[in-house]
């Protein structure tokens, strides 16, 4: 799950916030936070992660070490699946995996045929870590 995906389930479970409420209660950048939840690539420094942590309860580890996995990566591993044909693992943010291969994928979801032939549709904001196997 990407940063921007994370931050926008911690400001739901926290009664919904505007991004100007959680701007000015962290003092990071003005529009950063809104960028953050909307953009498809890596927003934001160590620092601006570390505050927002701290504004959601959360260990900055668990911001910090989702910015590598942006929907933009998560976008290219799909379609690196579906194209090469391999299969993608997902771990997902209940604990639980799913291996399979990608039948199609859109921005807000992806098909996947399991292993055992299940057809599962897996919602990309509840993916936390993927794999292509090779």
């Amino acid at each position: 799950m990407s940063t921007g995906d994370y931050v926008r389930y911690l400001r739901a479970v926290k009664g919904g916030p505007t991004p100007h409420e959680i701007q000015e209660a962290t003092d990071i950048t003005a529009g950063l936070y809104r960028q953050l939840e909307q953009r498809y690539r890596q927003i934001g420094d160590e620092e601006d992660l570390a505050k927002l942590a701290e504004y959601f309860g959360v260990p900055a580890e668990d911001l910090i070490e989702r910015a590598p996995w942006t929907r933009k990566a998560l976008s290219a591993a799909l379609v690196e699946a579906r194209e090469s044909k391999h299969q993608i693992r997902f771990d997902l943010r209940n604990g639980e995996s799913i291996t399979g291969n990608v039948m199609w994928s859109d921005l807000g979801a992806a098909l996947i045929v399991a292993e055992d032939g299940r057809e599962i549709v897996v919602q990309r904001h509840f993916i936390d870590r993927w794999t292509v196997a090779d």
